[in-house]
């Protein structure tokens, strides 16, 4: 198998592993991803790398945008979250406009708070959906 093979059966399996992923599964997959793309951006501009820091930035936006779309729209809560998610890209387009890791920190802390609060979240459901009164 060459080198183009290989990228592109991780590739698949990347996609099939997303489609089976539940919505809690796949929302703590975006928000990983976030974070480590945020990791990046700092680092980038540490290094004086625009290229990288302009990629970074625009994967991490790419994954708020990706939250925001599967963000459920009708209840009280999804409208905070969508609020959170539209602070954090405004934030993103600061760190872009003024090419500084200023807000950086303060992005990485709100997703990490986001990443602890979906893994609760994650397990209060899954014990509500597995507990039985039964031996």
């Amino acid at each position: 198998m060459t080198t183009v093979d290989i990228e592109k059966a991780i590739q698949i399996y990347k996609e099939a592993s997303a489609s089976t992923l539940s919505m809690m599964e796949y929302v703590l997959l975006l928000l990983g991803e976030l974070q480590k793309n945020i990791q990046q951006c700092n680092k980038a501009i540490a290094e004086g790398d625009t290229a990288e820091r302009d990629r970074t930035l625009k994967k991490a936006q790419d994954f708020l945008f990706e939250l925001m779309a599967t963000t459920d729209h009708e209840t009280e809560q999804s409208g905070r979250l969508m609020a959170i998610y539209l602070h954090m890209n405004q934030s993103l387009v600061q760190t872009q406009m003024t090419k500084t890791s200023d807000l950086l920190d303060h992005i990485e802390e709100m997703t990490v708070q986001l990443i602890t609060s979906w893994q609760v979240s994650k397990q209060v459901t899954h014990r509500r959906n597995f507990t039985t009164d039964r031996l």
